[in-house]
């Protein structure tokens, strides 16, 4: 469909703005306030936590006509739910007040290379943008 494939574009990028903003906060100082204005406005940061992984979950599901099955948007889709995973780990260790290991190591997996997670959804949006029908993206 060609409403997912605009979706997930939109979402790569917004998603990956949103936490590679820490990593180039020096250079674009914008991007922290973006950061800040998402987070501030907790029905915006809820909304981006769950479309994120929900938009990945369905490209991987859907088939876009002449797409090759699921491998079809391989990419943008981990990159989709890989960063809705992080924003929901990070809200929910933020938010937990007990001793959880497993949200913990969560915690230390995802969260600390946030910034990684969020430069490989912008390239991965960008990409598919430019390359649209290219396999794996």
């Amino acid at each position: 469909m060609v409403q997912l494939y605009f979706l997930s574009i939109c979402l790569n990028i917004f998603g990956g703005l949103i936490l590679a903003a820490p990593h180039f906060s020096e250079r674009f100082p914008a991007l922290s306030g973006i950061r800040e204005y998402v987070y501030s406005i907790n029905i915006l940061k809820y909304g981006v936590m769950v479309l994120l992984p929900l938009i990945g979950i369905m490209k991987l599901i859907s088939v876009y006509t002449g797409d090759v099955v699921v491998v079809g948007d391989l990419l943008p889709a981990l990159t989709l739910i890989a960063a809705g995973f992080t924003m929901i780990v990070e809200h929910l260790s933020e938010k937990s007040e007990s001793e959880n290991r497993f949200l913990k190591k969560m915690d230390k997996i995802f969260v600390r290379y946030e910034s990684i997670t969020g430069v490989a959804a912008l390239v991965a949006g960008v990409l598919h943008f430019i390359f649209p029908s290219v396999l794996f993206l």
